[in-house]
């Protein structure tokens, strides 16, 4: 039986996107991650209330064009993952469609940070990496 020290750390891919969810998970298993996947903002808030993870990747736009904004305008409201980590990945290109960009910030977008798709795998895992250090949470080992 794995104890809190040692367990793998828990990831949430939130994304309609089932290649993607698929493709990250891989990546993610490989380097030791316990993955799990929902494919829209209400199975993502409800699993992660559930499952507690470390870290949840979240896409933007699914079911509608601002889904993953208010997914994680809703995550501060729950006590029990305000430890979470939260990636926010969108296929928005930051300087051509949204004015001023996308910075995380704590009242309009409360994440660590925000990463345009296509995902760079090696991009991904040091910034997920980075986010973990920052939270306290161990590093998986890879």
């Amino acid at each position: 039986m794995a104890t809190a020290m040692n367990a793998p750390i828990k990831i949430l891919v939130v994304d309609d996107d089932v290649q993607f969810t698929e493709s990250i998970g891989e990546l993610l298993e490989a380097y030791g991650y316990d993955v799990r996947v929902a494919h829209n903002g209400a199975e993502g808030l409800a699993l992660a209330r559930e499952l507690r993870p470390d870290l949840m990747i979240l896409d933007v736009m699914m079911t509608t064009e601002t889904e993953g904004f208010e997914v994680a305008r809703r995550i501060p409201e729950a006590p029990e993952l305000k430890n979470m980590g939260i990636l926010l990945v969108t296929g928005l290109t930051q300087s051509h469609q949204l004015p001023g960009g996308l910075r995380p910030d704590q009242t309009w977008l409360p994440v660590d940070r925000v990463l345009e798709k296509p995902i760079v795998p090696d991009h991904l895992i040091l910034e997920l990496e980075r986010v973990l250090q920052e939270r306290g949470r161990r590093q998986s080992p890879a």
